[in-house]
């Protein structure tokens, strides 16, 4: 194919009225001619240009569509194959369209050139076929007969093992039928070790039955990783197999095959091999199924005990431990011996040691504290954020936390040049952090840490108020009351707000707390948000703030334009209402609030206005058109129904919406993948909505919710998602139990 005939009607074509990533696609055609230049560095410009512009991100657009045709026509002709079938392939494959004329427009462009396509699956050129198979795969069941018959005829001929094993996973796309007979024969020792990886890939693709003899392979051929090299389909094979296997249902299967995979690398270090590639494919794979399956820890774990015995295969093995929430009582003794040593893994074990609550890890922490950065902040986390098991304070450990204390306040006095962030400095940042917070989730029995924290006040004073609340007493305390009060009239707004805050909680005296906040209030530009939060839970304390919280809600709307600022108008409207019960000051406030729907990323000012219309009640149903609008967005469903319940006490039909429609309205954020919060959200909601609102279809989800093989939580920082979905199972399984005694299993 010439160039004049690649490049025909491309001059008809109104470009600048087309848009791509950039704006008009103006330059789409001198891009597109450019691909054919002869110098190699202008055409591989000009490819970049045309990826960034049509598929930005996997976005496409108007202009990709037209583009098309020429994007096959110079890959028919032998212009950058390969690179130009990866561009027509990842067109076809997005399902993200900007602005389309019609949906899925760019996939049917690509459909409509395949006949130019089909031909280069026999292109002498490797790449060049695994790239026409990359493309037709992507056009999936719409590719059509004669894409089958080409790739059925390329699967009989073709002898390189990554493009047979390519074919195969094309077919396994574009071709089911086809690919469960040759998946069946494709498992085989005759076939090269990359077309069974793909053949066992192609199995979960097509949903084919998983069984021994499939098992068998991945046990034989394991680590898989070095079968998919130079494969088109970038995925990683072991935990594609256990992940896929496991969101179709077959959970056994799934985690039957990551056992087996750890079982191999074991054996690797039995025998004294290198363990390295094996193990860690068989971890991450173990990894990716624990935070999916919630019985999979349970049998993972023993499996994974003997990759402890070798140093590049322990660090997995040890996080494992730590972030799993399974006890196994095993793995203590080894944990103690590592951390006993020196270095990275010892801090690793420790830390591991402190989150299952093994009984040695106090002392342990106490012999090397200021060279435990993770053990120490695991028990800062253990203490303060996961109770009711705090690290135990033994006499050794409060020593070293005192000692070390001391030493930071020193260091603090004499400050040298700050490490950055990256090199280690966020450690010594939070160091202070968690040494106070020990302290704190000690409490009285921490007092003799007082003059230490007493000394650290004037440089950590959000940590060492909060620990000098919890560990003193007013009466006993005088010292202690004298430094919070003297530090509540010195430094930044929000050090004198913490020590005016630990003083409140020490004494009860509301006086100086009262006076920051007061003054942070009258700052426009000021932290009113945290300030705010700081009010609202002094009750009819706060009653002298009442005029400046009275204020606030009368600035201009434009003054609430931001999402700190909107949150402290309801934060304000909130305590108003407490104290006064002024609807009208504080209703215009959450309507305004609940309009932020309408505003990108304002779901969390929306959530919170349908919060406070809650607590309003009745007096609050002029919000209920918006309300009711929220029931629509999963995001914020489960804020609105506890508004709309609370609005209609004891009705049936809030707002006219029957109890178990909005029990549907709710259920579906409560879909494998949540955050915690969220979650725990729509857990409310469900238990506000009470018994009657259920069906039995709508009890047995959240059974499942509660206590089935999936996890729910499964957002969030990673090595606090299986904790956290513990802990929406246990909060399910009470709201569960309260909407019916007999819904709990036995």
């Amino acid at each position: 194919m010439d160039l004049d005939t690649v490049f025909a009607g491309l001059g008809r074509i109104a470009w600048p009225e087309l848009h791509h990533a950039y704006g008009p696609a103006d330059d789409v055609p001198d891009l597109l001619r450019a691909l054919a230049a002869t110098d190699e560095e202008s055409a591989e410009e000009a490819e970049q240009e045309l990826w960034s512009s049509l598929v930005h991100q996997g976005t496409v657009y108007r202009a990709t569509v037209p583009a098309v045709p020429f994007l096959a026509r110079l890959a028919a002709a032998g212009v950058r194959g390969a690179e130009l079938l990866g561009m027509l392939g990842a067109i076809a494959e997005s399902t993200d369209e900007h602005d389309p004329e019609r949906p899925g427009a760019a996939r049917a462009a690509v459909i409509a050139q395949l006949p130019l396509l089909l031909p280069l699956l026999s292109d002498a050129d490797p790449e060049v076929r695994q790239c026409a198979a990359w493309a037709v795969a992507q056009c999936g069941s719409g590719a059509g007969a004669d894409a089958r018959a080409a790739l059925r005829s390329r699967w009989t001929v073709e002898t390189d093992p990554t493009v047979r094993a390519d074919v195969l996973t094309a077919c396994a796309a574009v071709d089911p039928g086809a690919a469960q007979e040759w998946c069946a024969a494709a498992r085989r020792t005759t076939e090269p070790p990359q077309v069974r990886v793909a053949a066992l890939l192609a199995i979960v693709d097509a949903g084919q039955p998983w069984d021994l003899d499939s098992a068998a392979v991945v046990a034989e051929l394991s680590p898989l990783e070095p079968h998919t090299a130079g494969g088109q389909w970038e995925r990683e094979a072991l935990e594609y197999l256990v992940t896929g296997l496991h969101e179709r249902g077959d959970a056994d299967a799934a985690i039957d095959v990551a056992v087996s995979a750890l079982g191999r690398a074991a054996e690797a270090v039995l025998a004294g091999a290198h363990p390295k590639e094996a193990a860690q494919e068989a971890a991450w794979a173990a990894e990716c199924l624990a935070l999916r399956s919630r019985t999979a820890p349970a049998r993972l774990l023993p499996a994974m005990l003997p990759l402890l015995d070798h140093p590049d295969t322990a660090g997995d093995v040890i996080d494992a431990i730590r972030d799993w929430a399974v006890p196994v009582p095993q793995s203590v003794p080894p944990l103690v011996r590592m951390a006993e040593g020196a270095g990275e893994h010892a801090d690793r074990a420790l830390a591991a040691l402190v989150r299952v609550g093994a009984p040695e890890a106090a002392d342990l922490l106490a012999r090397g504290i200021e060279d435990r950065p993770r053990a120490l902040e695991a028990a800062f986390d253990r203490t303060t954020q996961r109770p009711p098991a705090p690290l135990p304070c033994t006499r050794a450990l409060l020593d070293a936390v005192r000692a070390r204390l001391a030493a930071r306040t020193d260091g603090a006095a004499t400050a040298g040049p700050r490490q950055s962030l990256v090199a280690g400095g966020l450690a010594d940042v939070n160091e202070p952090v968690y040494l106070a917070g020990l302290l704190a989730g000690w409490g009285p029995a921490a007092r003799a840490a007082l003059p230490e924290l007493i000394a650290a006040l004037p440089h950590h004073t959000f940590t060492t108020g909060r620990a000098l609340a919890a560990v003193a007493d007013a009466g006993r305390d005088p010292e202690v009351v004298a430094a919070l009060r003297a530090r509540t009239g010195t430094g930044s707004v929000p050090d004198r707000q913490a020590a005016a805050a630990a003083l409140h909680t020490l004494t009860g005296d509301a006086t100086a707390l009262l006076a920051v906040l007061g003054t942070a209030l009258d700052e426009p530009n000021g932290p009113r948000d945290n300030c705010l939060r700081a009010v609202a839970p002094l009750g009819e304390q706060a009653r002298p703030l009442l005029p400046r919280l009275r204020a606030l809600l009368a600035e201009p709307v434009e003054n609430r334009s931001t999402v700190p600022a909107a949150e402290a108008a309801l934060t304000a409207a909130t305590v108003i209402w407490e104290l006064t019960s002024d609807q009208d000051c504080v209703l215009p406030v959450v309507l305004e609030g609940l309009a932020w729907a309408e505003q990108p990323w304002g779901d969390r000012v929306t959530q919170r206005a349908a919060e406070v219309a809650a607590l309003v009640g009745p007096a609050a149903r002029s919000a209920v058109p918006r309300l009711t609008a929220m029931l629509d967005h999963p995001d914020t469903a489960a804020a609105a129904v506890r508004a709309l319940v609370a609005l209609h006490p004891g009705s049936d039909r809030p707002a006219g919406v029957p109890l178990t429609e909005l029990a549907d309205r709710v259920l579906p954020s409560l879909e494998p993948g949540a955050y915690l919060n969220s979650a725990l959200t729509a857990l409310k909601a469900l238990a506000a909505l009470g018994p009657t609102a259920f069906t039995p279809a709508q009890l047995e989800r959240m059974r499942r919710l509660a206590d089935g093989e999936r996890r729910i939580v499964g957002s969030g920082i990673q090595i606090d998602i299986i904790r956290d979905d513990e802990e929406f199972r246990a909060a399910a399984r009470t709201v569960l139990a309260g909407l019916t005694p007999d819904a709990l299993t036995p």
